[in-house]
């Protein structure tokens, strides 16, 4: 342990010490006033000093020393430099950190009153010049304030929050406490962590430490007996019946908890309106699955809600969905005027099959195909027929332009004539010459693009293989500068191109699909290539039934001016209205990054246009809680404690605090200089006290 001194040079103001030793040394004139009628007759002698032999006050003198020694020595700036600065010397204020857990799970029976109580008498507990951060965690943590000792707010906050819809995970949240203990200086650091310890929100493999001296204070909340019983999913089919949409739904009841549940009533509800019931029984640890008759439905898009009894947790005995009546997506294929009918056997079949979407197909031909027919069409099919002259091909440019998607098969019958002028540029051109691979085994399709929407279910392995269809011939094609080639032949010729027109899409196959020139149509991965290639060119996208809370959606894609599947609107600029299901609104405003919004709520959020009534409603979209959540098992709080804790003790604290601080901080810390001020003050009064006394004596 070392005395050092930020500013030594001022310890040269020590030297006044000698001043009071001197003047008690030094012998004074006394100066005595005698009245003399004429000073003629005086002669004015010199007074000469004389040093004394001895000093007469020696406490006014000790006084007078001390007092200038200890204001020199504050004015160097003193401090105690040593490897190891305990908390008497750095001081005990905190950092605390208190984590309130506020998953779903937090609401079963009492469990959210014992954490809000628990949170509150922490912040009680605080001292002047502790700092506090309120971090509330879910699947995600955020830091709900600064760093503060104000109890008031601390309360308020509490006071404000309540349980979530979202599940748990304590890595994210004890992450953001190891950053904020981290970032402190203070000499002290605790982390409270209030929480039920669900076994399923704890990942073994994350290593999170917290900084060595943390002091960890668990608040357990939860119950070893808790059981819960859940409606985890819901699964439905819809069909027609004269002419009428009806619901044909299953619902997945889960009881992950060690006790029996008996006689719990399932109810479906309709818009509202509960249509159907049903009793189940559920062993310990065990899952059933309800099936409800079919149920008519309105034609229109609907809410649903499966409903069980209420128990502890009553979060999760409620699931919502979504459901909109099927419609298919309308596809006109074009066929040339001399291809006999067979000629789209297979791929008439192949769309005729499809359930997600259904298509509703169009034949028409090439001399018959009208501007009108291109109305409300969501994919055109030109299948071995050239590209439509006048009004009709002006009207399928703007189609692919406003966001259509054209399908072009190249077969024998399409050639050098096969674009009009206007097109050549932009789609490409189109040879009158056929590679022939008939002398041998045909080709093969050898490289695709797996990133592509149209290939990407085909790259896990055992999910379709292309390389088993042979190709005989196929026409030379070559591409248009932009155009991206998704597939190639094993020669390196293009087998599909994609080409961005406008908001649309065009894509070329370049050999046919009536089984002449390949055998792909009588391969298995010819039904699932061209209902892909059907989705994507239609601008389909499911609608999901419902999402999970805690999530992060596009609100953009759920909107949709087309019966049959949102595609995003064209009025991209319109302010919408997001109405929360506990009764706020928020207004999104136009962007082309989309309209991203976290659904932090369970229930039905409904989106509308700003400038619409409250009866027109865009999209609704059904949120539920995270099902993993409604197991309640509990996790060992000595084993999560245990993979936190830190490595290091106090005393290992103590000594990286020290030695990570500056000695401006250190003294700053210490501020011996004001201790030594006052010292040198109190002095100073008892110097001037005595030698008041002493001069009375005197005199």
């Amino acid at each position: 342990m070392n005395l050092m001194f930020l500013a030594p040079l001022f310890l040269a103001g020590a030297a006044a010490i000698a001043i009071p030793i001197l003047v008690h040394l030094t012998h004074r004139e006394r100066r005595e006033t005698v009245k003399f009628p004429s000073l003629m007759f005086l002669r004015r002698v010199p007074f000469r000093t004389v040093r004394r032999q001895r000093i007469r006050h020696w406490p006014l003198l000790l006084l007078r020393v001390a007092a200038i020694a200890l204001v020199a020595t504050a004015f160097a700036r003193p401090l105690w430099d040593r490897g190891t600065i305990g908390p008497a010397t750095l001081g005990s204020a905190r950092e605390v950190v208190v984590l309130l857990d506020r998953s779903y799970s937090m609401g079963y029976g009492d469990r959210w009153a014992q954490a809000s109580t628990a949170a509150h008498q922490t912040i009680d507990g605080i001292a002047p010049d502790d700092r506090v951060t309120l971090v509330l965690f879910t699947d995600h943590a955020e830091a709900v304030n600064l760093p503060t000792a104000d109890r008031d707010a601390l309360h308020a906050i509490v006071d404000r929050t309540r349980p979530s819809s979202a599940g748990t995970r304590f890595g994210p949240a004890l992450e953001l406490v190891r950053d904020i203990l981290d970032a402190s200086d203070l000499p002290r650091r605790e982390a409270v962590l209030i929480t039920d310890f669900q076994r399923h929100g704890w990942d073994a493999q994350v290593d999170v430490r917290m900084p060595e001296g943390t002091a960890i204070t668990p608040i357990d909340v939860g119950a070893a007996d808790a059981s819960n019983v859940a409606v985890a999913g819901v699964l439905f089919d819809q069909s027609r019946e004269a002419a009428r949409p009806r619901l044909t739904l299953s619902a997945r009841i889960v009881n992950p908890g060690p006790t029996a549940s008996i006689g719990r009533t399932v109810r479906l509800e309709i818009e509202g309106q509960a249509v159907q019931q049903r009793t189940v029984d559920l062993p310990a640890g065990s899952a059933e699955t309800v099936r409800f008759d079919p149920a008519p439905l309105p034609d229109r898009p609907t809410r649903g809600i499966v409903r069980l009894d209420p128990d502890d947790l009553p979060e999760d005995d409620v699931f919502r969905f979504t459901v909109s009546p099927p419609r298919p997506v309308p596809i006109v294929v074009v066929r040339h005027p001399s291809a006999p009918a067979n000629d789209l056997l297979y791929l008439r079949q192949a769309l005729a099959l499809g359930s997600d979407p259904a298509f509703d197909i169009r034949v028409r031909s090439a001399t018959q195909l009208a501007s009108a027919d291109l109305d409300g069409i969501g994919m055109v099919v030109l299948f071995d027929a050239p590209y439509p002259r006048g009004a009709v091909g002006r009207t399928l440019d703007r189609f692919v332009r406003d966001g259509g998607g054209l399908l072009v098969l190249l077969g024998p019958r399409t050639g050098d004539g096969m674009w009009t002028g206007e097109t050549t540029a932009s789609l490409g051109t189109v040879s009158g010459q056929i590679t022939d691979r008939l002398g041998g085994r045909g080709g093969t399709v050898s490289v695709l693009d797996y990133s592509h929407p149209v290939f990407e279910p085909f790259g896990a392995p055992r999910s379709g293989d292309f390389s088993t269809a042979r190709f005989f011939r196929y026409r030379q094609y070559e591409a248009p500068v932009g155009a991206t080639v998704l597939a190639r032949f094993d020669d390196g010729a293009p087998a599909l191109v994609e080409i961005r027109v406008g908001d649309g899409a065009v894509m070329v196959w370049t050999s046919d699909a009536t089984n002449r020139w390949n055998d792909l149509p009588l391969q298995p991965i010819f039904l699932p290539f061209v209902h892909q290639a059907a989705r994507h060119l239609a601008g389909y996208r499911p609608r999901p039934a419902f999402h999970v809370a805690g999530r992060v959606v596009d609100i953009g894609t759920h909107l949709s001016d087309r019966p049959w599947g949102p595609r995003q609107r064209p009025d991209t600029e319109a302010e919408l209205v997001l109405e929360t299901p506990s009764g706020g609104r928020d207004v999104l405003g136009p962007t082309e990054a989309g309209r991203p919004v976290a659904l932090g709520e369970s229930g039905f959020y409904v989106v509308r246009p700003l400038a619409a009534g409250a009866g027109v409603e865009t999209a609704v979209l059904a949120v539920n809680p995270d099902v993993a959540e409604a197991d309640l098992e509990r996790l060992d709080p000595e084993q999560l404690l245990g993979a936190i804790a830190p490595r290091g003790g106090g005393a290992e604290r103590a000594a990286s605090l020290a030695a990570a601080l500056t000695p401006v901080e250190k003294e700053r810390r210490q501020g011996l200089w004001w201790y030594l001020v006052g010292g040198a003050l109190l002095l100073l009064l008892a110097e001037t006290g005595l030698a008041s006394r002493l001069s009375r004596l005197a005199s």
